[in-house]
């Protein structure tokens, strides 16, 4: 009778590690859920992750710390928003990603066709301005455009991983890829396909996919491609011959980069 008075309060004083009587600790571990990886990883908040970015280097970065799924509400325009396939409007794949850019930090809609349009002359009209044309522009140039039209900060990622793609948009980034066109093999492209193409990422599923503005066809709000497609079809325009003329210039020499979109630092 003595042993298991003494055994019996020896459990009930003993204290965790936690410094919870036994008894209630292991009550607690009885009791205990184990969440499932996509929940743990909703659970962690951007400051977070950008702290774990820091620490683990973003190539390394643990799984984990990234939300499983994230869709960003980024307005969306096609390239030809009244329609109008002209040899503009064909060409205007990097414009239309930009002005959705630039109203999402904006925090501005695209109300409707008219004011697509207007947006992308301005953006047209800027080019020409500063760059002297505005076909084919380059990651390097978009970037030039973005800030200078926006004001807004711009980081070239060269040979981008799909993590540091899905950790750009967990901190309210957008990616703005170039892609050699044909290989997204969209089936809403006019066939055979543009063979320069820009496109907006927005977001990312839990199985392995981007969710993006592709302003390439009408259907392209939150158009979905597997995440190889898009890392395999990444490539920036080489230009060549007069810059005022489309298509001189080849992708399939462009390097991998991508551009990193955020809002400027305030000053």
């Amino acid at each position: 009778m003595l042993v298991v008075l003494i055994v019996g309060a020896g459990y009930g004083l003993w204290r965790s590690p936690l410094g919870r009587p036994a008894r209630v600790w292991y009550a607690d571990w009885q009791n205990q859920q184990v969440l499932p990886p996509e929940q743990v990883a909703f659970s962690i908040a951007a400051p977070a992750v950008n702290a774990v970015a820091n620490r683990y280097g973003t190539n390394s970065l643990p799984s984990a710390a990234l939300p499983s799924a994230k869709n960003l509400s980024v307005p969306f325009t096609t390239q030809a928003p009244t329609a109008n396939w002209d040899q503009d409007h064909e060409e205007f794949c990097e414009e239309a990603s930009m002005l959705m850019a630039g109203r999402f930090f904006q925090n501005k809609k695209i109300t409707n066709a008219a004011d697509a349009e207007s947006g992308l002359q301005q953006l047209k009209q800027w080019e020409l301005d500063h760059l002297g044309w505005y076909y084919d522009t380059t990651a390097s140039e978009n970037a030039q455009v973005l800030k200078g039209l926006y004001g807004l900060q711009v980081t070239q990622k060269a040979n981008p991983s799909i993590n540091d793609i899905k950790l750009a948009i967990a901190n309210n980034e957008l990616v703005i890829v170039p892609a050699a066109g044909r290989e997204l093999g969209n089936p809403n492209f006019k066939s055979p396909g543009p063979i320069y193409h820009n496109l907006v990422i927005r977001g990312y599923t839990k199985d392995g996919k981007f969710i993006t503005n592709d302003p390439g066809t009408r259907k392209g709000q939150g158009y979905v491609y597997t995440q190889s497609v898009v890392m395999n079809a990444i490539h920036d325009w080489v230009p060549s011959g007069n810059r005022t003329k489309p298509r001189n210039g080849d992708v399939a020499k462009g390097t991998r980069v991508v551009l990193v979109v955020s809002l400027a630092p305030a000053k």
